[in-house]
């Protein structure tokens, strides 16, 4: 007796020979051949093949079987006999069915006598291959062309005679019952990776992919409908199995991924649901994306928000609920970019083009992927923005031709990319922005230029009401940069009747700030009546549908003061005065302190001068100096910071949040490590908090999350704080506004005493509040040569720092000081340096 196996059946390649596979364990062909019998053969085209490898492959594709071997050839092939519940004997049934033939020259023994019995009568009746009249079918290597058309519409019952790769098969299209068309097609939308061959190793996860789909359509009926073809001229095929489509099962176990090529064959909508499997795959990691380090999925899908400002017409800044801002870039597009010559003409177009669709609208924002950090580019990212009415975004900048659509390999796309696909091709046809004439070059005159060229423009202006612009940039909170595209100018626009801000830091911040959330890169009108000496349109300014100027809502929050002068040119005085008395009334803004003035009874004491010196290094710079006072307790900060930063990883993070005030262990930005830090202000809309690191003087803004209780053994009782804050004597540094000299200064400074060994001359002791000591700075290579030099007299001779002139009491104890420094900077005005260069500044 010989020995039973068990095989599930994989294949049928004719009805005597079978493809086998192992119930468990590895997939291993073995190809059984039934013993003593025959089958037509349909490669030669011989009759009746077709329909006998049929009946078997109905009946036992994907089939446990039981099987034995009754011999084998000299060459080791092996012929045997099969069974299932339905028949004993697989070479006694398909005799039976007339699919077979007895070989000729077998051995006469009982056995063969048996099947040549039912052979004799399936020739008799003339059942399958003995039936009269047979007809040969027809075979083709292709399809007709009115074949293909004919498919789209009415698919086309095939079997899948081979699978070739993950996708490529070869298929038997059943034209008729009697015309057969044989030939490859690539399944449509995908791509899976190579398999092996002679000349190649195959892809990573291409043999899987393979067996993937053998597993699923080897041998099995599939309707086909003919999309299109390959540039090689390979049939592009939907596939369909009852089970579902092939592709989508592909893409969602990761063992291919979408062809973006074929997007013209399938269209935006049969694209869609593919890009979706594949996001499944991706979103798993599965297979092919297990190591991918693209763009990652991002955990927050969807949410709201304003749109606060345009950077380019891919790339946007949404403002959400707790005005916190960030910046997104729409997923598979790229706009005009100046760096590119063939789209750099159509930069500003394509920008405002996104500006006027977009800036203040209220939008649904959809997290396509992220964009991880490297070192060209920032975390961003990539999303899907909709309007109110449902509007994609994308579509919109796309089908008008002022973006392209990216069409990277490894580029995670959105759902409807395909969609983009066809707007652009649309746009392209239609020659629309980047796809057709180049723009002639902008030509905007600079109004503000200087008071000489706005003089001109002041009377047609003051003749006009309400004139359109758009605000390109603001520089303070009464301070804008407006662009006017039908009058081709660009002018600097002050809003009168306001004073200058001054004061509080953080309170110009936040007025700064609520000037941007309200006017940043919106359409405007203008009133305009004046013109001030540096070439700044003075007016009031209007947003569309309102009669307010915009000064009245800045005036009611306190972040701003009326000018009483030129109040009367408003023709808002009364309305402008009536805001700035609620706003101190309710002491907000600039009015928080606001107490009425009182008559000091009290007498000046009798000051002096203690001059103190000290060898210093100063660690920061702003408009105050922060210094290191070099001696005993300096030399014990680095180990004391060593103590402190090797401990950190266990402070314990805040109970509830710090008030001003408080001292705190804050993380550096720059290195992240834990500093002591001094709690200067908070703003809790943001939920940022202001801190000065009191051993080094500088200070930044962080978020709650980078602060931690500050241990009793790290507290300035065991070491005093070293850094020291300190004013330049008799010297103020130059003004930010309305050109920004403080910034020149402070990098001057940072250029000429930053990190550097120097000599500190205290003046006076605690001068004013949050300031330690006036000081004269010395350097010891300058002053070898001239003892009586100073880094003071430096920033005056240069023209980046001003000479006091309303001094206090002390300081009128310095008026031989005051004076030197005042001649120096005479000779700064009369060479016009630095905060002179248009003049004097202080007038």
């Amino acid at each position: 007796m010989s020995t039973i196996f068990g095989a599930r059946v994989k294949n049928v390649l004719s009805a005597d020979t079978l493809v086998l596979v192992p119930l468990k364990g590895p997939s291993t062909e073995r190809i059984l051949t039934l013993g003593y019998v025959q089958a037509p053969r349909l490669t030669s085209g011989e009759k009746y093949a077709f329909e006998a490898r049929e009946l078997l492959r109905t009946l036992l594709v994907g089939k446990e079987i039981k099987f034995w071997i009754l011999y084998k050839s000299q060459s080791e092939k092996e012929f045997g006999d099969v069974s299932t519940p339905l028949f004993p004997s697989l070479i006694s049934y398909l005799l039976e069915k007339g699919a077979v033939k007895l070989r000729s020259g077998i051995f006469d023994n009982e056995a063969l006598l048996d099947l040549q019995k039912i052979e004799a009568k399936a020739r008799d009746k003339g059942i399958g291959m003995w039936a009269k009249n047979l007809g040969a079918i027809e075979r083709a290597n292709e399809l007709t062309p009115s074949q293909k058309e004919k498919s789209k519409t009415s698919p086309l019952d095939a079997i899948v005679e081979r699978v070739i790769s993950g996708d490529r098969l070869m298929v038997r299209a059943l034209v008729s019952k009697n015309k057969h068309a044989v030939f490859p097609v690539l399944i449509a939308g995908i791509k899976a990776p190579r398999t092996a061959s002679a000349e190649q190793e195959a892809e990573p996860f291409g043999e899987q992919a393979k067996s993937y789909v053998e597993t699923r359509l080897l041998a099995r009926n599939v309707k086909i409908s003919i999309v299109g073809e390959s540039s090689s001229g390979i049939a592009v095929a939907q596939v369909v199995h009852p089970a579902g489509k092939i592709n989508s099962k592909l893409l969602e176990e990761g063992l291919a991924e979408v062809a973006d090529w074929q997007s013209v064959l399938l269209g935006a909508s049969g694209m869609a649901d593919l890009r979706k499997s594949e996001r499944i795959g991706r979103g798993q990691k599965k297979n092919l994306w297990r190591n991918e380090e693209g763009s990652r999925e991002s955990t927050e899908k969807s949410f709201s928000g304003t749109i606060a400002r345009v950077i380019s017409a891919d790339t946007l800044v949404v403002r959400l609920k707790n005005d916190t801002e960030i910046t997104v870039q729409l997923a598979s597009l790229r706009g005009p970019r100046q760096s590119d010559p063939e789209t750099a003409p159509f930069v500003t177009a394509a920008r405002e083009f996104v500006r006027s669709k977009t800036i203040g609208k209220q939008v649904r924002v959809v997290v396509e992927s992220i964009r991880p950090k490297t070192e060209q580019l920032d975390e961003r990212s990539l999303v899907s923005i909709f309007l109110n009415d449902g509007t994609n975004l994308s579509d919109l900048i796309v089908s008008n031709g002022y973006a392209s659509v990216l069409k990277f390999k490894s580029e995670s796309k959105p759902d409807y990319w395909d969609s983009l696909i066809e707007s652009e091709m649309q746009a392209t046809k239609q020659k629309k922005g980047i796809h057709g004439k180049v723009p002639d070059p902008e030509r905007i005159v600079d109004a503000s230029e200087s008071a000489a060229r706005a003089k001109p423009y002041l009377f047609s202006f003051q003749n006009r009401t309400k004139i359109p612009g758009i605000v390109e940039h603001i520089t303070a909170s009464n301070r804008f940069k407006i662009s006017m595209p039908r009058e081709g100018l660009r002018l600097t626009f002050v809003l009168g009747g306001l004073a200058n801000p001054k004061g509080d830091e953080a309170i110009a911040e936040k007025a700064l700030a609520f000037t941007t959330k309200k006017a940043y890169q919106r359409d405007v009108h203008l009133d305009i009546y004046n013109v001030d000496k540096f070439g700044g349109f003075i007016g009031n300014l209007y947003f569309p549908g309102s009669s307010v100027p915009f000064q009245i809502p800045l005036l009611q929050q306190g972040f701003a003061e009326c000018h009483e002068r030129s109040l009367a040119q408003t023709k808002y005085e009364t309305q402008f005065l009536q805001a700035e008395e609620e706003a101190r009334e309710k002491k907000l803004g600039v009015w928080a302190t606001y107490q009425p003035e009182e008559v000091p009874v009290q007498q000046i004491a009798k000051l002096s001068i203690d001059r103190k010196y000290y060898d210093v290094v100063v660690t920061d710079v702003s408009e105050t100096i922060a210094l290191q006072i070099l001696n005993d307790e300096q030399k014990k900060l680095s180990p004391f910071m060593k103590q402190m930063h090797a401990s950190s990883s266990g402070f314990k993070p805040l109970g509830k949040p710090p008030k001003v005030g408080a001292l705190v262990a804050a993380k550096f930005s720059e290195n992240g490590k834990f500093y002591r830090a001094l709690v200067i202000a908070v703003d809790r809309q943001l939920n940022k908090y202001t801190v000065r690191h009191v051993d080094y003087g500088n200070s930044e803004s962080v978020p709650l999350s980078d602060l931690r209780e500050l241990p009793a053994n790290f507290g300035t009782s065991v070491l005093k704080p070293q850094a020291h804050v300190a004013q330049f004597s008799l010297v103020k540094l130059p003004p930010a506004q309305p050109i920004d000299y403080l910034q020149d200064a402070i990098y001057f400074l940072e250029d000429l005493i930053l990190d550097r060994q120097l000599v500190a001359c205290e003046t006076f002791h605690n001068p004013e509040p949050n300031v330690e000591m006036d000081v004269e700075l010395y350097d010891p290579e300058t002053i070898s040569k001239d003892p009586k030099w100073t880094i003071n007299k430096e920033l005056v001779s240069n023209g980046l720092g001003i000479v006091k002139k309303d001094l206090n009491e002390f300081e009128k104890l310095l008026s031989a000081e005051q004076q030197a420094l005042l001649e120096l900077e005479q000779e700064a005005k009369r060479a016009h340096k630095g905060c002179w260069e248009h003049g004097d500044i202080e007038e």
